[in-house]
């Protein structure tokens, strides 16, 4: 298992597919910490692919979480090469690098890439959203732009708050508002499409 960031596009992609999208700054600790709960209940046994941020921090912490409880998942991060701050996760699967300076839509962009690439068919990929600030905005709107399913958690603040507010997305046909309960991510996650 290649724990250095790797620019390989070769890579192949276990459904289901879920990306776990949200803050790296800016969400609270009591909120990461309801993400963490929510999520490692909600995805125990899972066996798919789960694609995040590649960090330590926030929501792509949480999926670090996911790859330790969940042995049979292929847990895939993607972040720029040069992460500042950021720290990768090692305990992700593959991190793949991206080229530029800080998180950016380059990163999204690329996973997006990847999948289509691989003949992944994006009606048939989940995004969860939870919170986030414009990157995670970005996410959202390219996951309904592309026909992904996406699930956003509503009360968890910024991007994800701001998306059921706007006129344009907020009614869009494979957009849910997800309730904090593990049978209801489960339900979303598994829907037959």
């Amino acid at each position: 298992m290649n724990k250095r960031p790797s620019s390989s596009r070769a890579a192949r992609f276990r459904a289901p597919v879920v990306i776990l999208a949200g803050g790296i700054k800016g969400e609270d600790g009591a909120s990461i910490e309801a993400a963490r709960t929510l999520f490692l209940s909600a995805l125990s046994g899972f066996a798919g692919t789960l694609i995040s941020g590649g960090t330590t921090s926030g929501i792509a912490g949480v999926a670090g979480d996911l790859a330790m409880a969940c042995p049979r998942a292929e847990v895939i991060g993607y972040l720029p090469r040069r992460h500042g701050k950021n720290r990768p996760d090692r305990r992700y699967s593959r991190l793949c690098a991206t080229p530029g300076k800080g998180f950016s839509a380059a990163e999204c962009l690329r996973y997006w890439s990847d999948l289509i690439a691989a003949g992944v068919n994006p009606a048939t990929v989940a995004l969860l959203g939870w919170g986030g600030g414009r990157i995670a905005a970005f996410e959202y709107r390219i996951a309904l732009m592309i026909g992904a399913r996406v699930g956003i958690f509503a009360g968890t603040g910024r991007s994800a708050d701001d998306l059921r507010r706007d006129p344009v997305w907020a009614n869009a046909p494979r957009l849910r508002y997800l309730p904090w309960d593990a049978a209801a991510v489960r339900a979303f996650v598994n829907a037959a499409v």
